[in-house]
C-alpha cells in the first residue's frame, strides 16, 4: 500500500508530458483504403481562436504551439461569430500497407482566405506542402477541385502519419463541416446529395408553379407575389448548397459573398408581401397592412446595405433580427386571417409555421458555436419549404373552393335578380301596352267623336233650313231625325266598348242589311236639297232600285260626307248623286263642277286632319269615308281634274263579293 502513492504520482509525471506532446489528448485519425471509407475528423480536431491573427505556420507547429491547442468541443468545429484566424490541427495516418489518396472536405460557407497544409511526420513547418489557398476575390475556378464545396487532396505513403494544418479566416459564419472520405465514396455521397436536393427543389418549384398559376386565375396581385416569393425561396436553397457560385455567377465572388444576406432578406420581405396580399389585409386590417409594408420596406433596405455593412457584427445580429421579425409578420398576417375566418388561413398558418420554425433552427445554428452542424438547418430549410409549398396548396385549394362557392351565390343572386328584372320588365311591358291600348281607345273615341260630331252638323244644318222652311219640308226633318238617333246610338255603342276591344270595328259588321240604293238617294236628297238650293247650288239625285248588302247608317255616313264635301267645293256650280252598276259592284258616285285637285292634293286630303286650300272645314269627311270603307270592306276612290271637278265613288259588292281594296287609297286623275 505504500507504493500506491508513488505509482499514482509517476503515472502523473508521465500523463502530464504525454497530453502535452499529443496535442493535449487530441487523437490520431486513422485512414483506410476502403472504397466506402469516410470518417468525421471533427472528433480529431484540435483548434486555436488567434484573434489578433498573429500567430504563423512556425508558431502553431513548433513545440510551443502544442499548447495552444485544445480539443474541439462536441466534435463539431465552430467559434461563432468572429473576427480571427481560426487554426484547425488533424494528426494524420494511413493504416494501409499501399499508398493512399483522400479527399477532404473543409467548406466555409464565406471565407476571407482558406489555407491548407500537409506536414509529413517529423518533419520541420518549413516542409509543409500547400494543398490549398482559396481567397473570397477568387473566382470559382480558382479551386483545385471544381466542386460546390472546397475541397482538398491529401496522399500519404504505406503506414506514413502527417499532421493536417487548417488556417481560415471569415466575417461571418465560423462552422466548418471537416471530414475525410476515399474519392469513390466523396463521388457517390455528393451525387447522392445533388440527385436529393435537385428533386426537392423541382418539387418546390413545379408546387409553386402550379400554385402560382391557379393563384392567378384569383387574383393576379397576390399570384405575382407568390410566384417572386417562391422563386427566392428556391434561389436562397440553391445558393446555400453552393450551386449558385458553381453554374449561376461563377465569376462574381464578392457578389457570392453577400447573396446569403440578399437572398435570405429578400424572400421573407417577399413571403409577407404575399401573405398580405393574399389576406387582403388592406381591407381588413388597415393598420396591420402599414405593420407589414414598414417591415417588408426594412427588409430591402437591410437586403441593400448587405454589400457594404455585412461585415460587421452588429449589422450580422440586425439582419439576423430582421428575419425573425419578417417571418413573426408572415405567421402574424396569417394569424390575423385566420381569426376573420378567411379560407385558407389556417393552412397558410402551418405553411408559415413550419417555414419559420425552420429558419429559428437556422438562426440558432448561425448564432450559437457547435450546437448541431449547418447542414441540419439546411435540411430543415428545405423540409420548411417543402411543408410550405404543400401548405400554401391546401390554402390555395380552400380560396379556390371558397371563390367557386361565393361565385355559384353571386350566381344564383344574380339569376334571381334577373329574374325579378325582367318580372319587372314584364310588368311594365303589360303596363305599357295596357297604356298603349288605353291612348288607341282614347283616340278612338276621340277620332268617334269628331267624326260623329262632323255627321251631326248636316242632319242640324238640314233641320234648321226645314224649320226655317214652309211646311212642305216635314219629311226631312224626319229624316234628319233619324239620321241624328242613328248616329248617337252607334256612339252610344261604341262608348260602352271595353278599353281592350283592340282592333275591332267602330261599327259592327253585323248591322249589314239588304237594302235598295235609292233608300240612301232619297235622305241624301232630304238632307242636302235644301242647303243646295240656299247656296245655288244645283243638286240633282238620280233615282236607283238596285238593291245592296251594307250597314245603311255607314253608308249613309259616307254618301252624305262626300256630298257635303262636294257642295262645299261647288259653289255655283252642279252636284250629280247616282249610282253605278258593275260586274262585281254597285258604285255610289257624286260629281261636281268644283275647282277640283291635283293628284297630290287628292292623296293628301284623305288624311285626317287634311283640308284642301280653299276649304274652310276641319279635314275629317274624307278620312271619315276612307276610314268606314275600310271598316265595312268597301272601296272607295276618287278622281279630280283641276279647274273641272271631282268625281267620288263607293262601290258596294255584290252579295258577298269581296273587291279590291287598293283602290280606295289610290286617287287617280283619269276620266270616268
Amino acid at each position: 500500500m505504500r507504493g500506491l502513492p508513488v505509482l499514482l504520482v509517476f503515472l502523473l509525471c508521465l500523463a502530464v508530458p504525454a497530453s502535452s506532446q499529443g496535442l493535449r489528448g487530441c487523437g490520431v485519425a486513422r485512414l483506410s483504403d476502403a472504397a466506402e471509407f469516410s470518417l468525421n475528423l471533427g472528433a480529431y480536431a484540435c483548434a486555436i481562436a488567434d484573434e489578433s491573427r498573429a500567430l504563423t505556420l512556425e508558431d502553431v507547429f513548433g513545440p510551443e504551439g502544442d499548447a495552444l491547442f485544445a480539443p474541439v468541443p462536441g466534435n463539431l468545429i465552430d467559434f461563432g461569430f468572429g473576427t480571427g484566424r481560426y487554426w484547425v490541427r488533424v494528426l494524420l495516418e494511413n493504416t494501409s500497407s499501399d499508398p493512399g489518396l483522400w479527399w477532404v472536405t473543409h467548406d466555409i460557407p464565406v471565407a476571407e482566405l482558406v489555407q491548407v497544409h500537409l506536414v509529413p511526420d517529423g518533419a520541420p513547418s518549413a516542409s509543409a506542402r500547400t494543398l490549398l489557398s482559396y481567397r473570397a476575390t477568387d473566382p470559382f475556378g480558382a479551386r483545385p477541385i471544381p466542386h460546390r464545396h472546397l475541397v482538398s487532396e491529401i496522399t500519404l505513403a504505406p503506414r506514413a502519419k502527417a499532421t493536417l494544418l487548417i488556417a481560415y479566416t471569415t466575417d461571418q459564419a465560423t462552422e466548418m463541416p471537416l471530414f475525410v472520405e476515399s474519392v469513390p465514396h466523396f463521388v457517390a455521397r455528393t451525387q447522392s446529395e445533388t440527385l436529393w436536393i435537385v428533386m426537392l427543389t423541382a418539387l418546390v418549384l413545379g408546387m409553386g408553379l402550379i400554385n402560382t398559376v391557379y393563384l392567378y386565375g384569383l387574383d393576379g396581385r397576390p399570384a405575382l407575389a407568390y410566384g417572386s416569393y417562391m422563386l427566392g425561396g428556391v434561389l436562397l436553397l440553391t445558393h446555400i448548397e453552393g450551386y449558385t457560385f458553381q453554374y449561376v455567377w461563377p465569376n462574381a465572388p464578392g457578389f457570392n459573398n453577400v447573396a446569403l444576406a440578399m437572398i435570405a432578406l429578400t424572400s421573407v420581405a417577399l413571403g409577407a408581401l404575399f401573405v398580405d396580399r393574399f389576406t387582403e389585409t388592406a381591407r381588413h386590417a388597415p393598420r396591420l397592412h402599414r405593420a407589414a409594408m414598414g417591415t417588408i420596406a426594412a427588409l430591402a433596405a437591410l437586403a441593400a446595405l448587405s454589400w457594404v455593412l455585412l461585415s460587421s457584427i452588429w449589422f450580422k445580429f440586425a439582419l439576423l433580427a430582421a428575419v425573425v421579425a419578417g417571418t413573426a409578420m408572415q405567421v402574424v398576417l396569417a394569424s390575423a386571417a385566420l381569426r376573420r375566418g378567411q379560407a385558407g388561413a389556417g393552412t397558410l398558418l402551418l405553411g408559415f409555421g413550419a417555414l419559420a420554425a425552420s429558419l429559428l433552427v437556422g438562426v440558432a445554428g448561425y448564432l450559437t458555436e457547435g450546437l448541431f452542424e449547418q447542414e441540419v438547418a439546411g435540411v430543415a430549410i428545405r423540409l420548411g419549404f417543402l411543408a410550405e409549398a404543400t401548405a400554401f396548396s391546401a390554402a390555395i385549394a380552400l380560396r379556390i373552393r371558397a371563390a367557386r362557392r361565393e361565385r355559384d351565390h353571386s350566381l344564383r343572386e344574380q339569376l334571381r335578380l334577373s329574374e325579378d328584372r325582367l318580372y319587372l320588365s314584364e310588368a311594365l311591358r303589360r303596363a305599357e301596352d295596357d297604356r298603349l291600348e288605353a291612348s288607341r281607345a282614347a283616340d278612338r273615341s276621340r277620332e268617334a267623336l269628331a267624326s260623329a260630331a262632323h255627321d251631326i252638323r248636316q242632319p242640324l244644318t238640314s233641320l234648321q233650313m226645314a224649320l226655317s222652311g214652309q211646311g212642305e219640308q216635314r219629311g226631312g226633318v224626319e229624316t234628319s231625325l233619324n239620321y241624328l238617333r242613328e248616329i248617337v246610338r252607334v256612339g252610344l255603342e261604341e262608348a260602352n266598348a271595353p278599353l281592350g276591344a283592340g282592333d275591332a270595328d267602330p261599327v259592327s259588321r253585323g248591322s249589314r242589311e239588304r237594302f235598295t240604293a235609292d233608300i240612301i238617294l232619297r235622305n241624301i236628297e232630304a238632307m242636302f236639297g235644301a242647303e243646295a238650293a240656299d247656296q245655288g247650288t244645283a243638286l240633282r239625285v238620280v233615282a236607283c232600285t238596285k238593291d245592296l248588302v251594307a250597314d245603311p247608317l255607314a253608308l249613309m255616313r259616307m254618301v252624305g260626307n262626300l256630298v257635303s264635301n262636294a257642295l262645299q267645293h261647288a259653289g255655283a256650280g252642279r252636284v250629280l248623286v247616282g249610282c253605278r252598276r258593275s260586274a262585281t259592284a254597285l258604285c255610289l258616285e257624286v260629281h261636281d263642277t268644283g275647282s277640283g285637285l291635283s293628284l297630290a292634293e287628292l292623296a293628301r286630303v284623305t288624311r285626317r286632319g287634311e283640308t284642301g286650300a280653299t276649304s274652310g272645314g276641319h279635314g275629317l269627311g274624307l278620312s271619315i269615308v276612307t276610314e268606314l270603307a275600310a271598316a265595312h270592306g268597301l272601296a272607295f276612290e276618287m278622281q279630280s281634274w283641276p279647274g273641272r271637278g271631282t268625281v267620288a265613288r263607293i262601290c258596294v259588292p255584290n252579295d258577298d263579293t269581296e273587291i279590291v281594296l287598293s283602290r280606295a287609297s289610290t286617287p287617280t286623275g283619269e276620266a270616268p
